[in-house]
């Protein structure tokens, strides 16, 4: 079987090497802020199968060197399979007003580049889906979603997919746009724990990785 994991963050190679070894090919890794791009950029050079974005979480606005997006936009013109994630809006965490401009800024390189987004909703979903009604060609990943179907009905204007690491929302959320995470290192801890994730939502490893394919290809 083969398997993938949409979605988790920086970790160390011998973790996707053992993921490997348990049938887990392929990996997006999500970067949170400036300070671990380099990082992402090692990993997906040293293992084989990582699939990598850069841009700034909305915990980390505030952190954020001036030059960010200065930066970001460099590295998606000089690397043309490049994501843009982990990006969001989240409303309990500070800055909220700031996370709107970083959120807009990386939405705009992403459609400048046609580039997928990864992003992290916490309370904010009537935001998020008015910002990304303006940019409605761009392909976006919904993380470790955990929606309902009122939220799900409102994406369909969007080519939208959704992530999950557990079975409380997978009801809601269409076949073919299903794909599942281990948002490693936090979440279920790694991708080796993919496969049994599967099993235990009882969906199809094969339909499962051409959701995969047609989230990262057809855009």
């Amino acid at each position: 079987m083969k398997y993938f994991d949409a979605h988790l963050h920086v970790v160390s190679p011998d973790i996707l090497l053992n993921a490997q070894g348990q049938g887990v090919r392929r990996f997006i890794v999500n970067a949170t802020s400036p300070a671990d791009w380099d990082q992402v950029d090692r990993l997906s050079k040293s293992v084989l199968g990582v699939y990598y974005c850069y841009g700034v979480h909305p915990w980390y606005v505030g952190n954020a060197p001036d030059d960010w997006a200065i930066r970001l936009e460099e590295r998606l013109k000089s690397d043309q399979n490049a994501m843009v994630g982990e990006i969001g809006l989240d409303k309990m965490r500070p800055a909220y007003e700031k996370q709107k401009q970083f959120f807009l800024r990386q939405l705009q390189l992403a459609e400048k580049y046609d580039r997928a987004v990864h992003v992290h909703c916490v309370r904010a979903w009537d935001d998020i889906l008015a910002f990304l009604s303006e940019f409605r060609d761009l392909s976006v990943l919904f993380h470790r979603f955990s929606g309902d179907e009122i939220v799900v009905q409102k994406c369909r204007f969007l080519n939208a997919y959704f992530s999950v690491l557990n079975a409380a929302s997978i009801r809601v959320i269409p076949d073919n746009r299903l794909l599942v995470e281990s948002d490693a290192p936090d979440g279920l801890g790694s991708p080796e724990k993919i496969p049994a994730l599967v099993r235990q939502l009882q969906l199809d490893p094969d339909y499962l990785d051409q959701n995969f394919d047609r989230f990262f290809y057809d855009r």
